[in-house]
């Protein structure tokens, strides 16, 4: 499969081309490819595409928290090194997140190095992803129209998570326990 990739969606939909083709790809691999392609799509001034924003980065996360709550850990680790990416590039234009987003950007690198068929390990390293962007958006309220925070008291590790459904879908407990939890304060 051959593919001009020129911006991070692109990329996007490569990798999800050929998780759907089951291509058969170590993860390693795929890995390399994301981090080789963004380095070709970074920001790199005049005439370049737009640096990634707060917002960009959690499409990602909201991607990879959705994908859990279905058990499905095909897609997030590929996910998982977009959202850093992307939490990243917005982290070197923002002053007043630059550390929220650098910690989101180093938990989802952790996220990524994990087997996507390691449900459990990816659930708690998700959590940790979690904690970063419930900070994130603690530090700019902004982040918090049309997004809803949960909490499950049954969680190991971190308990919240963030989604843009009010319809809550627990991406810990996944199909278990897909209604488990309540809403919840915005607090880190």
């Amino acid at each position: 499969m051959t593919m001009r990739v020129d911006d991070d969606k692109d990329l996007f939909i490569w990798l999800r081309s050929l998780v759907r083709l089951q291509a058969r790809i170590p993860l390693r691999a795929l890995a390399v490819v994301v981090v080789l392609a963004g380095c070709s799509t970074m920001d790199m001034g005049e005439g370049s595409h737009s640096p990634a924003t707060s917002e960009d980065a959690l499409v990602y996360y909201e991607e990879i928290r959705a994908a859990l709550a279905r058990d499905d850990g095909s897609e997030v680790p590929a996910n998982a090194l977009l959202l850093a990416k992307a939490a990243q590039q917005a982290a070197a234009g923002s002053s007043d997140t630059r550390a929220e987003l650098q910690a989101l950007g180093a938990t989802a690198e952790k996220l990524g190095a994990i087997s996507n068929s390691d449900m459990r390990s990816l659930r708690g390293a998700f959590g940790e992803v979690s904690r970063a962007v419930v900070s994130l958006i603690v530090a700019d309220e902004s982040l918090a129209n049309d997004r809803y925070i949960f909490r499950c008291p049954m969680a190991r590790g971190y308990k919240k998570w963030v989604q843009t459904s009010a319809e809550l879908e627990n991406p810990y407990m996944g199909s278990r326990m897909l209604h488990c939890g309540a809403n919840t304060r915005w607090a880190p």
